[in-house]
């Protein structure tokens, strides 16, 4: 009952692949028909075996001995060569067969003929040529392999760690109480159906799991409530009678011995034979389980016990069947605590949910961090700062903040701290480190096929988020997916290698359907992968002979010379650009040198993928792309491409192409249906494009085909043979003569989402039934729309939805433009049992809405611009006026929208609440809608009404009456100028008074004078309210953290309410507040941004307290404050400043005092200040300044510029730019005089009309110079437009030039 698991090597996948190939009846059919040598290629694949016999024990020696490590490193690029090779000889295959279907119709003269033949022979020469050199250099790793002492079927070594125990030696657990408290209650009921719960935490290697379990295990009440408990680790040498005698000692308090005489006796005069030695171990292994679980099983009779199984790692759903059979005899209420990094291992032993264990917050894991590294209140103030960092580097893992900390304890000296916060986890010695054998383990004991998808991921950044489906299509571009046996196509066998992934914790959830890995997962990933992965993230040195797979952050500017390494990359597989890192400031556009394009990628000949994506000078393909033959992911997705070459067809590999968001894309090439394994075709957002090709029919294995966003109106014919499509964008219902709706029947795989347009051009009904919707059963979300011409027959739109049925499965629902006076019965039953979300819009004959408050799964409904809705009642709901029923029961957010004649919105009368679980309410323009809303909204905690008669009642008497109790909201949104009284304004500021109230919004109330009292405000926005002119009397809540006071012209600012508002972090006044003359500084202890604009009377910035600072202020904006004059004595009491900017304050004469002090800035922008006479004359600018911008500033002096301005001392400065009334003369001073810091990267020069030319040796002398902008500058851009002569040699060696909106690069 031994099940230890078997770490595979990486590359026994890629052998098998090979092998497979080559044992394939097609591979052996085209060897003997193109004069190939057969009996080398069978060599082949016998020495590939033969090394892949001796592969596991390599896998298990290389960590120990780097003579093996190498050895397995260099017969993987052999193995990757050999793929390489095959995959060349198969292209020319599938070449020949496509080129010569082509021309059988054509009449080729004999010498023709002869001379393709003739080509085609020396390929096929060189082939057995390169073969047999590939094969010579596999010997000489069989040579190898005895020198090294690798050996076939090795056992696998027994696990090394350190078996976990029950006993608590952690001296403190941060950050788990919350956890702890959630499965205490789990373990104190006893309320199961079933006597034995399984209690599964998952979670990655390192996270915690046996430290929480031990919690649990050794907690008081938990002693007190269990008559037994056992502690087993189970660990990945599962043995089931090890663990069960583990079980037995501890429960029993004696050890197990072994089967004694008397059952051997037994077994001896059954068989009538004498047992032997051999006999008798077996009968120790078969009767020791048997004998150990009976015994089990009465001990735990009646009993309620504990049993916590720690690192479990068996997969076998029989093997666990097994060893829990005893643990059914326990009392009801007996727990079974299991940990494990498997998901799919807790999925099929639990019987209460699973509890996934999270990372620990960074100040969590700097508590943990701290307490291992002994650092206490009398250590260096300076470790704690440099701790936190090295804790952020955890990620939330316990486990690396405890080894961290071991590694620093008594080590008090910051140099020392510096140095592993600037080192990978990774560099850590093997003996002194417990992270890489805990999470290696996850990797070991992947199997093959897992640990190639894994390295592959390597390529992605730290917090780089992706979709499963871009990965799925990446690994089966790399050839990491093998054609599945069962039928299975690549993609649904990469979703699963996916999925297990996920299972095993070396994925994570995130946001968005979106996943991400751990830190240090990555960090396992990248060590794994050294050699053949390379990621570049800045500018560090890459050795890429040898790399396979290369991922690198897209810059805005990617010159020639960053790339210049990959010239002997030329066996390189991937070329990915991603943006990894948020820049500075926001880049919307990034450009890629032409070289790249034209003489690099061709050299690339082994790539397979290619991404260019968000290139907005990409315009075409060289058509040397021909040479990429082995190209099977493409994407020009955000580029400028607006044909693509006839020859990217010749791509026959080619499985995806990615074109999104091309809009200025016209055409696909006339030949797209030569791309026969083309698999995925995006086009949503090509907006210039009007057709799909005619010849679509032809790509049968195209799966995913999506053209939402352009301008097609009309879809090809016979999209029905299409047979492999999965999801299609849209389908065009056409017109009497197009494509009919019926031919969705003939699409039986599809899913995703669908939208269904023009259905208005059905003309007979009865092809609505044949698109058979109600069979797609992998169909998630589901458009129906009709177009925007008014229905004709009213009845037959009717047929068409009631026809148009969709599977029980689906999970959106939006039907838009619908003619029909009503709809039909399944909208509202059980057919929509698992719809999620729903959207109904512009149904302009329908007077009520379907029955949707029966679906027991809606979470999301949405209804916009049903003009005839005057009343929304029970209905609705869905009763009947035989039954009530609990209506919206999972609702959680509802929105309301342009509904024009709607007056009323009556109860459902079913007596409980309509709206249990709503948390968001949305009214928006709903101009007649009367009376109150309802006042039984328990979980609420988002409401926005807008321009709505709602909470108005002209027959309310008393404030009460429209008075709304929402215990939990913590979000209001009102506005629109929708309260007539104040009576009314006064009922819904009494949401004000609800204690959870955290955010609040107002705009366009012109009846509100003061704000009442608010108690634990958060955010306040006040927009557009002119009549308001007052806080509370006893001012804003002391918690408020951001505040934006917007069109309030009347408001009145007092300093002594801002000094009151400690925890403010963000404040912008804008067009307000016309009373105000002067702002107070020096109060805000946590505010990091400040923002003026449009404030007409504002004067100055002042102190009110004189040694008062705002630490935190990291960011202050002002602009078009006409009358700013000035600022606090001695400069801006802002120490951490990083951005400044001052726009167009005409009578502001100089900045700041002592800017020079401010030596975090970072950002600065001065312009339109035209009476500004001098900059940093006290000092001169910040000295860590990197971006600077002057612009409109006509009185300032060039000669200031040398005597104050030091911007020679600048080496931090990446971009200057000028321009604007006055800067001609400064720019020229600047240049002439060389005062520009040697290390400037951009310059960017506009609106300077007069400005001929620019001083090449000012040019010549900024040796960083890698940008150079000149835009509005109508003589300079006439000097240099021709790109010739001397004047284009002035600026010709700047890597990236831009020429108003022309970009040479």
């Amino acid at each position: 009952m031994a099940g230890a698991l078997i770490g595979e090597a990486l590359i026994s996948a890629s052998i098998q692949v090979i092998c497979d190939r080559i044992a394939s009846p097609d591979f052996i059919d085209l060897f003997r028909h193109k004069k190939l040598d057969q009996p080398l290629l069978m060599k082949l694949k016998r020495t590939l075996l033969t090394l892949n016999a001796v592969l596991d024990d390599a896998e298990e020696k290389q960590i120990e001995k780097p003579a093996v490590r190498d050895w397995l490193d260099d017969l993987k690029h052999a193995v990757f060569d050999a793929e390489d090779l095959l995959d060349e000889i198969n292209y020319e295959a599938l070449r020949c067969k496509l080129e010569g279907e082509a021309q059988t119709a054509d009449k080729l003269t004999n010498k023709v003929r002869n001379l393709l033949s003739t080509s085609r022979n020396k390929f096929y020469q060189s082939m057995n040529a390169k073969i047999q050199e590939l094969l010579q250099r596999l010997e000489h790793f069989v040579q190898l392999k005895g020198a090294l002492d690798l050996r076939e079927d090795v056992g696998r070594k027994v696990s090394q760690r350190t078996p976990t125990t029950s006993l608590v030696h952690e001296p403190c657990v941060y950050g788990r109480d919350e956890a702890k408290q959630n499965l205490l209650e789990v373990l104190f009921d006893d309320a199961s159906e079933e006597n034995v719960s399984v209690i599964p935490i998952v979670g990655m290697g390192g996270v915690g799991k046996t430290t929480l379990a031990r919690m649990l295990y050794n907690d008081n009440k938990v002693k007190e409530h269990f008559t037994l408990k056992a502690w087993a680790c189970v660990s990945e040498d599962y043995d089931a009678i090890r663990v069960t005698k583990t079980l037995l000692q501890s429960v029993t308090l004696e050890p197990c011995n072994k089967t004694d005489l008397k059952q051997i006796t037994l077994l001896e005069s059954v068989t009538s034979e004498p047992c032997n030695k051999t006999d008798l171990n077996q009968i120790t292994l078969l009767t020791d389980l048997n004998l150990l679980q009976v015994k089990l099983s009465e001990e735990l009779s009646g009993k309620k016990f504990l049993f916590v199984l720690d690192d479990f790692w068996n997969e076998k759903y029989t093997d666990w069947n097994y060893l829990q059979t005893p643990f059914t005899s326990g009392a009801r209420g007996s727990k079974v605590l299991v940990t494990t990094r498997n998901k799919n291992i807790a999925s099929f032993m639990q019987n209460v949910p699973i509890h996934t264990l999270k990372p620990l917050s960074h100040e969590d894991c700097w508590f943990l961090l701290a307490k291992h590294a002994n650092v206490n209140s009398s250590s260096d103030p300076s470790l704690e700062e440099i701790g936190k960092k090295i804790a952020r580097k955890c990620n939330g893992l316990p486990l690396a903040a405890q080894t961290l900390g071991g590694v620093l304890r008594s080590r008090p000296d910051s140099e020392v701290w510096n140095r592993v916060l600037n080192s990978s986890i990774w560099d850590l010695p093997y003996e002194k480190s417990d992270i890489l054998p805990a999470l290696g383990l996850s990797y070991h004991y992947l199997p093959a096929k897992l640990k190639r998808c894994f390295i592959y991921c390597s390529i992605f950044p730290k917090d780089y988020e992706f979709k499963v489906e871009n990965v799925v299509f990446l690994w089966m571009a790399e050839g990491l997916i093998p054609q599945a046996e069962n039928g299975d196509s690549m993609e649904e066998v990469a979703k699963e290698y996916f999925d297990e992934l996920l299972s095993r914790s070396l994925f994570q959830t995130s946001g968005n359907s979106s996943f991400v890995m751990h830190d240090l997962i990555n960090d396992l990933a990248v060590f794994m992968s050294k050699g053949f992965c390379s990621r570049w993230e800045g500018k560090e040195s890459h050795e890429v002979e040898r790399v396979r797979h290369l991922s690198y952050s897209r810059e805005e500017l990617d010159v020639a010379v960053k790339f210049e390494p990959l010239k002997g990359a030329k066996c390189l597989r991937t070329f990915l650009s991603l943006s990894l890192k948020p820049y500075f400031r926001y880049v919307d556009s990034y450009y890629v040198s032409k070289k790249v394009l034209h003489n690099l990628l061709p050299s690339l000949t082994c790539l397979r993928v290619l991404s260019l994506s968000c290139y907005k000078n990409v315009t075409e393909l060289p058509d040397s792309i021909k040479k990429l033959i082995h190209l099977r992911y493409l994407d020009l997705s955000d580029t400028a491409i607006e044909t693509l070459p006839s020859v990217l067809c010749s791509l026959y590999n080619l499985q995806t192409l990615l074109l999104s968001n091309c809009s200025r894309l016209v055409e696909l090439p006339a030949d797209l249906r030569k791309l026969i394994n083309l698999q995925k075709l995006m086009l949503g957002g090509c907006k210039s494009l009007t057709k799909l090709p005619v010849d679509m029919c032809e790509l049968i294995n195209l799966h995913h085909l999506d053209f939402s966003g352009t301008k097609i109106v009309e879809m090809p014919r016979q999209m029905s043979t299409l047979k492999s499509l999965r999801t299609l964008s849209a389908f065009i219902v056409g017109k009497s003569t197009g494509l009919t709706i019926g031919e969705l029947g003939e699409l039986p795989h599809l899913g995703g989402k669908l939208s269904i347009l023009q259905l208005r051009n059905i003309v007979d009904t009865r092809d609505a039934l044949q698109a058979n919707l109600k069979d797609k059963k992998d169909l998630k979300e589901l458009e129906l729309e009709w177009g925007g011409e008014d229905a004709d027959d009213s009845q037959k739109e009717k047929d068409v939805l009631e026809k148009l049925q969709p599977c029980v499965n689906l999970e959106k629902l939006t039907i838009s433009g619908y003619g029909g006076k009503d709809f039909p019965n399944w909208l509202g039953g059980s057919s929509l049992s698992n719809i999620q979300v729903m959207c109904i819009s512009d149904c302009s004959n329908c007077s009520s809405l379907p029955p949707v408050g029966r679906l027991p799964t809606l979470k999301e409904l949405y209804i916009t611009k049903m003009k005839l809705v005057k009343k929304i009642g029970v209905e609705f709901y869905g009763s009947t006026g035989s039954s009530v029923i609990q209506p919206f029961k999972s609702l959680e957010r509802l929105e309301f929208c342009n509904m024009a004649e709607w007056e009323e919105w009556v109860p459902s009368g079913s007596g409980g609440v309509d709206f249990p679980c709503l948390q968001e309410l949305i009214l928006r323009h709903c101009p007649k809608l009367r009376g109150s809303l309802t006042c039984d909204l328990p979980r609420l905690k988002k409401l926005t009404v807008e321009g709505c008669g709602v909470l108005h009642d002209q027959r309310a008497t008393t404030a009460t009456s429209v008075k709304m109790d929402y215990k939990s909201l913590e979000e209001l949104m009102i506005g629109g100028g929708i309260f007539e009284t104040e009576q009314t304004l006064g009922g819904v500021l009494s949401l004000l008074e609800t204690k959870l109230l955290s955010k609040l919004e107002i705009w366009s109330l012109n009846d509100i004078q003061c704000l009442p009292n608010i108690n634990r405000l958060q955010s306040l926005s006040l927009i557009n309210c002119p009549t308001l002119s007052s806080f509370p009397e006893d001012g804003l809540p002391t918690t408020l953290t951001s505040l934006v006071i917007d069109f309030c012209s009347r408001l009145e600012l007092p300093h002594e309410l801002l000094a009151k508002l400690t925890s403010l972090w963000h404040l912008t006044i804008f067009r307000s507040c016309d009373s105000m003359r002067s702002f107070p500084l020096g109060i805000f202890p946590k505010l990091t941004s400040l923002f003026f604009s449009e404030c007409e009377n504002l004067e100055s910035l002042s102190l009110i307290e004189e040694e008062g600072v705002d630490e935190n202020l990291s960011r202050l904006a002002i602009s078009h404050c006409p009358n700013l004059v000035c600022f606090p004595w001695g400069g801006l009491p802002a120490p951490n400043l990083t951005s400044l900017e001052f726009i167009n304050c005409k009578k502001l004469k100089s900045l700041p005092e002592r800017i020079h002090t401010l030596t975090r800035l970072r950002y600065l922008k001065i312009g339109d200040l035209p009476n500004l006479e001098s900059i940093a004359e006290d000092g001169g600018l910040p000295r860590n300044l990197q971006y600077f911008t002057i612009e409109n500033c006509e009185r300032l002096r060039a000669s200031s510029v040398a005597e104050y301005w030091g911007l020679q001392g600048l080496v931090s400065l990446e971009k200057f730019g000028i321009g604007g009334r006055g800067s001609d003369e400064i720019l020229e001073t600047l240049l002439k005089q060389q005062l520009l810091p040697k290390t400037l990267q951009r310059l960017e020069i506009s609106q300077l009309s007069s400005l001929k030319s620019l001083d090449s040796k000012g040019l010549n002398d900024l040796t960083s110079l890698s940008f150079l902008s000149i835009s509005n500058c109508s003589a300079l851009e006439k000097r240099y437009k021709k790109k010739t002569g001397k004047a284009w040699a002035d600026i010709s060696h700047i890597p990236c030039i831009k020429i108003g909106k022309e970009v040479i690069i």
